[in-house]
Formats: C-alpha cells, structure tokens, sequence
C-alpha cells in the first residue's frame, strides 16, 4: 500500500511540474529514460545489424569490445511509448532514452507508469524556426588570392602549430571521417569553397535534430564558418586543416534559444557519428547557463560525468573516437568563467583559445573541471582566426573557440591518417605531449600550443627507445655551439645514420658515420648548422633513438 501510495503522489507531483511547465512553452519535449534494454531485438554478436562496417573496424583496430551501449534502445519500450500518442522524435542507446514531443500531460503520466521507464524530463522548447547569423565578426572582408602561398588566408594560423609538416608528407585527411555537430551549414551546397568536397562525394551523411530531416544546409551560419576551417580549398586563397577528409554533418542545436533539448541533440548526434564510423568528432557547442535559469549548470556539474552532452562525450571516446570540443568564450564572464560541457569530459581534447603572437584569448573558457583535470587540453588560434564567410564565399576573421577547435580537430584528423595504427587515447597523448607547456600545464591554455610536426616524431618512435636503450647511446651536451658527441655501444661494426629535424618536421642535416663492435665516441661538426632547437635522430641496426637538442 505504501508504495502504491508513493507511486500516486508522484505523479501528481509530476502532473503539475508539467502542467505548470507546459503553460510557458511553445513546443514541449521530453527525455523519457528507460531502466533497461531487455527484451531487444538486437544482439551484440551481430554488430553489423546497427553499426557500419568501418564503426565496427574502429573498434577492432583499438581492441574495442562490443557491449550493452551499442545496442539500439528496446523497440517494444518506444513502441508503448508512441502508443500514448505523443511524438517520439529519436532515441539515445547510450542514455538509453527517447526524445518526445507533447502536449499532453496525461500520456507522459501513462508513460511515467510503466515499469521500464526510469524517468521522465522536461527539456525545454524550440521556438518558431528562424535563421541565426553570429554577429560576433570583424567587418574585413578578403577576396584577393596569393599564387605563391598555398594556403593563403590560413597559412598563419596552421603554421603557428606547425599542421602544414603533416600536408607535406601527403596527410590531408584522406579517408578520413569528420562528423560535425553544429547549429546548421548554411550555403555549404553552394559556396565555391567547398566545390572540390562536393564534386568527390565527401559528404557521407547529413541529418537534423531540430527538425528531423536531413536538410541542413538552409540554417545557421556557424557550421559552415567552422567546416571552412578544415575544409574548405582553394589554393591560394583559402586551404584548410584537413582539405581531404570526408565528413558527416550534424544539426544538433537550436541557434536561437538554450534549452536542455540540445544536450539531448548533441548526444543523439554523436551516436549518429559513432553508428556511420567517424574517426573525429568536432563540437563548437557549449552547455552552462540556459534561457530558462531552473535548468543551469553550475560548477559542480562540470566534472565529466552529470550532463548528458559530457556522459555522451566520455561514451564517444571509449567507441574509440577522438572528440575534440571547444572549451566556449565565457574566459572574461563575471557569473561564469569555466569550461562548458561537454567540454569537461574525460578523454576528449577540450581547445581553448590564443591570438597570433600565441598569448592567451581573454575570451576562452577557464579550467580546471570541478574533479580537478587540466583544462583545457591545448589551444589553437581563436582570435583574429581566418574563415569562409556565406556571403559569396569571401574571406573573413572572427573570435572564438568556436574557430580553434576545428582548427586543431582537422590536424588531429591528418595526424591520425599518418599513424592508423595507433588509438584514440596515443593520438591525444601525442598531441599534448607536443605542447609548448606540456611540463608545467595552466587553466588558461592547458598543455599548450601543439606541434603537430613533433607530435608526428612522438608518435613514430621518439621516446620510445624499447629497440635501443638509453644505456646504449649517450648524447652530450644536449645544448651545444658547434659540436655535438655521442657514445654508442654497438655489437657490430655498421654504419649508423645521424638526421636533424628541426621543429616543423623538416630534414635541416643528415650524415652518416662508421661505428666499430664495442664503445664509441663519435663528434659531430654542427658549425653550418643554424641556431635553434632540433629532434636527433640516430638509427641503427638495432633500431632508433631521438634526442631534443639545442643549438646556440
């Protein structure tokens, strides 16, 4: 009796949270959560009946097992759920839930009442549908082309983290998939730009959340400034960081209002993007404070794992996908200053912002999270950034951490191209192990600024001496003027290869030198050799060895 008593008293409770809630909003939607997924119709043995083929190969190059979370919500749950006559928009496998759309305050009573539904949540309304242009835009426009810089306008802004080493090695993205969760991608069917993705199919997929079709290129702006960045190529004028890549474009977000409903969206989204087989998923979203303040976040909830944007966020990226998501411009806001979600989520790359003398954007999200974790992960040019405009195609610059994360997300594309055998979590080690502040990690700018050329060496071997041993090689002095030695014991006479990169990934000296089976002391003359810091590669038979040197 006590719990049938409880049981009524909630409900009327819920009757009037909802009645009350429903007086305000113009379009209601609901998160209907389910305690289970028994009874399914889908089993784990048979992936290929819900994930594509390469979502499975993703998982199998990382040793990635198939469990609970891939597997479709239970069809007999939404199907009792659409029985009470409200609309069920999409569903979410891994918050295990529907999204619905209703008016009706007794069927969400009704759906309240089976036994398989954990809970029911409001999550807002959409308004009336209406383009949103950001406004937050120098007034310069660009249209002039320089034949002698490939990658024009942009050229800055890659160089400064080093991302053009991986496009002169032949890595610009090829085979690789981007999905983007976005606010809309408006002009993207029709700006010149974009003519060469296009013309080879590179859009794989579209879809949007907001209205449930898959037409997305009549909305908002920020989608296709942010796509630019990483796709857009014209020679000369305006190349992107991954021009190759293929991409699967999403509209998850409502520009005009912020609700809870987009939280929903973006998780929804990024299983979309997991189901298709992206390799990266790259957010310019933000989630704190909403249009109605009951819904907030606050501090507290920015430890990874209370939204549902971040949970969605963390799932991602044990699917074995790399998020990289924007750490949002609230840097310099008096009421909040933080990180937004799912920027807070564990194991994704959070990108903060700096200008092009590689200081801080005052406007970038602040970490840490509320557990503690280094935020954010690195940074990339966020302030005076160079962009496609929708207006014809021309060029502009804009603020915002909105331009840095795919700036960074196209080169982490391009740098896992290079190393396909490596997982999601070595590419990210790799990237921030390459930041400039890698050692001593802030809360304005993380692990610093990548070096994308560095990060590449990280992950072809340097450090990683498992072939020649430390106790092998000794090199001294690692800050030299115009000679550098080494010892090196070697068990044969060979000839041992010594090579010089500098910073940027490129091959400055090279030589080849004589080593007997035993010790040896070999010198190197460096007097030709510019001022500056080096990567010292030596290979021998046995293997590789890498040394960081400086030259005076």
């Amino acid at each position: 009796m006590k719990k049938i008593f409880s049981f009524f008293v909630f409900n009327f409770l819920l009757f009037n949270f909802i009645f009350s809630y429903s007086q305000t909003t113009n379009f209601y939607r609901y998160q209907i959560q389910f305690t289970d997924k028994n009874n399914n119709s889908f089993f784990i043995s048979q992936p290929h009946e819900y994930l594509s083929a390469k979502a499975i190969e993703r998982r199998e190059k990382q040793n990635i097992i198939i469990d609970t979370l891939d597997l479709p919500v239970t069809i007999s749950y939404i199907d009792s759920v659409k029985s009470t006559g409200v609309s069920v928009l999409y569903s979410s496998k891994w918050l295990n839930s529907v999204t619905v759309l209703t008016a009706d305050s007794l069927a969400l009573i009704k759906i309240n009442s089976f036994p398989f539904v954990k809970s029911v949540s409001p999550l807002g309304k959409i308004a009336s549908p209406q383009n949103h242009i950001i406004t937050s835009l120098n007034s310069q426009f660009k249209t002039e082309c320089d034949p002698d810089n490939y990658y024009g306008f942009a050229f800055d802004q890659i160089n400064q983290v080093h991302g053009q080493s991986l496009h002169n090695k032949g890595f610009k993205g090829n085979g690789m998939l981007i999905a983007y969760l976005d606010a809309g991608f408006h002009n993207v069917d029709l700006i010149s730009a974009f003519d060469s993705l296009r013309n080879r199919n590179g859009i794989i997929a579209t879809h949007d959340f907001i209205t449930a079709n898959d037409s997305v290129f009549d909305d908002d702006n920020h989608g296709t400034y942010c796509l630019s960045i990483v796709a857009g190529n014209i020679p000369g004028y305006y190349v992107g960081t991954a021009p190759n890549a293929d991409f699967v474009l999403l509209r998850t977000e409502y520009a005009p209002t912020e609700y809870p409903i987009e939280e929903i969206n973006w998780a929804a989204g990024a299983e979309f993007a997991d189901s298709i087989g992206a390799d990266v998923i790259t957010s310019s979203l933000g989630y704190s404070v909403f249009d109605d303040t009951s819904f907030n976040h606050t501090f507290y909830d920015m430890d990874g794992q209370k939204t549902p944007s971040s949970i969605a966020a963390h799932i991602a990226s044990t699917k074995g996908i790399i998020v990289c998501n924007s750490a949002g411009n609230s840097g310099s806001d008096s009421t909040w200053r933080f990180i937004t979600a799912p920027s807070d989520a564990d194991n994704i790359l959070t990108i903060g912002a700096i200008d092009s003398a590689n200081n801080y954007a005052m406007f970038s999200g602040h970490g840490p999270t509320f557990d503690g974790r280094i935020k954010p992960d690195v940074v990339g040019r966020g302030e005076s950034t160079w962009f496609i405009d929708t207006n014809f195609g021309t060029v502009r610059e804009g603020n915002g951490t909105s331009f840095s994360c795919p700036l960074i997300a196209g080169l982490v594309a391009c740098l896992w191209q290079s190393h396909p055998n490596k997982t999601n979590w070595q590419i990210m080690d790799a990237i921030r192990g390459s930041a400039s502040k890698y050692s001593n990690p802030d809360n304005n700018i993380g692990y610093g600024i990548p070096n994308f050329a560095y990060a590449d060496l990280l992950l072809s071997g340097f450090n990683e001496q498992s072939l020649l041993s430390t106790d092998s090689i000794i090199i001294y002095p690692t800050v030299f003027s115009d000679e550098i030695k080494f010892n090196l014991k070697s068990k044969i006479s060979e000839e041992v290869f010594i090579q010089f990169i500098d910073m940027s990934g490129r091959l400055i000296h090279e030589l080849c030198s004589f080593a007997s089976n035993g010790f040896n002391e070999l010198a190197i003359n460096t007097t030709k050799l510019s001022a500056g810091v080096y990567m010292l590669k030596i290979t021998t038979s046995r293997g590789l060895y890498f040394e960081k040197v400086i030259k005076n």
